[in-house]
Parts: C-alpha cells; structure tokens; sequence
C-alpha cells in the first residue's frame, strides 16, 4: 500500500512538473512576452474586441471573472488629445453591465480612474487581431462595487490592491498555440494554472446599452 502511494504521490508531481514545463518560458522569452507596446499610436486598441481569457490575483475579483459569462469592449478615439473612450458591456450572473470610462495614454502605458478604483495598465503583445492589458489597480469601498454587478463576496475587505492580465481578441476563439502564448505571459507575470475566464462561445453578449450602467459611467 505504501508502494502505491509513493507511486501514485511521484505520478502526480511527474505531471505537475510537467504542466509547468509546458507554460514555464526563459527569462529571455519573457522579456519578449512582457514587454509593453507603446499607445503613441492607439490603433493597437482602438475597435471592439471580446474578452477571450483572464487572470487576476485578487480574490474578489476571481469572483466576478467566474461570474462573466461574456464581455467586450469597444475603445474609441476623444477630442482630448492622449485619451481614449472605453466602452464595455458585461454579462455577469445573467445580468448585462455596462460603462464608458475615459483613458489617458502615457507613453507605454494608460491610466484608467473611476469611482474608487485606479488602474494602470499596459498592452503586450498577443496573436493576430488581439491584444494583451495587464492591469495594476487599487481600489476602496470594494463591497460597493460588488453590489453594482450583482456579485456577493462577504469575506471581501473595502480596500484592495492587485493585478490582472486579460486577453481581449476581435475572433471568438482561441488556437491552441495562442492560449498556450497567453498562458506563458501569464506565468512570466507570476500568474499560475489555468485562466480564471475562459470565454465559452456559446455564450451570448449583451447589446450595447442593455442592462444596468454603472453609476460612474460617461
């Protein structure tokens, strides 16, 4: 029985190891991974996408990516000279949430403010048509939050401060080898296992302007 269980016990850490060779990547192709694209010219985000998978290691906001059924986003150009409109609708709990929020581009990164919530985030390099935000932000008055998109968390503290990596993507679906691109940023950025979201295409979206505005919403 000990036999088994020391066998059973080396099976299981063989396939461990082996699950984070596969996503494992060398601090050179990390750096290639993660390195920011610059938003001189925002045309790399400019258009409609749909969110195809994320991380994030805050625990609340597990919550609310296990929640999503589906997203997108559709960023715009502004009169404002280095801003950029954000619109976005989300299908969370059955239940379609949507805002526009502004965005300022510094350089190779873009600062998003709202409510409570501040977040600066970067593009990274992704496959054909898609684009990568990794995303640090910190954030007050969390339950309040929680309570506008229909997601209760009770063990949630007011503050929080985290990051999270999406990849947004104009198709419905990912190729392998693109997950497996993704699922390497991840790990390069401290993110492990699988995605907390993965889009699920039989999901529908909800419409523009359907469902419940978020009270800092443009």
């Amino acid at each position: 029985m000990k036999m088994m269980m020391r066998v059973g016990l080396s099976c299981h850490l063989l396939l461990a190891g082996i699950f984070l060779d596969v996503f494992a990547a060398t601090p050179e192709e990390c750096q290639l991974l993660v390195t920011p694209l610059s938003l001189a010219d925002p045309s790399v985000i400019l258009g409609k996408t749909n969110f195809l998978a994320g991380y994030t290691d805050y625990g609340a906001f597990k919550g609310i990516l296990k929640a999503t059924e589906s997203s997108w986003l559709n960023i715009t150009e502004s009169n404002i000279a280095s801003e950029v409109l954000m619109s976005q609708e989300n299908r969370i709990n059955g239940t379609c949430v949507g805002s526009t929020v502004a965005m300022t581009l510094e350089g190779q990164s873009a600062k998003v403010a709202f409510a409570d919530m501040n977040s600066v985030l970067s593009v990274l390099p992704s496959c054909n048509g898609c684009f990568v935000f990794y995303i640090n932000f910190t954030a007050t008055n969390v339950k309040k939050l929680l309570e506008h998109i229909n997601v209760s968390d009770k063990a949630t503290a007011d503050q929080a401060q985290g990051s999270s990596l999406y990849l947004m993507g104009k198709q419905l679906t990912l190729s392998p080898s693109d997950l497996e691109h993704f699922r390497k940023q991840a790990s390069c950025l401290g993110f492990m296992g699988e995605p907390d979201f993965l889009f699920n295409p039989e999901k529908s979206f909800c419409r523009e302007g359907e469902g419940i505005r978020m009270p800092y919403s443009q």
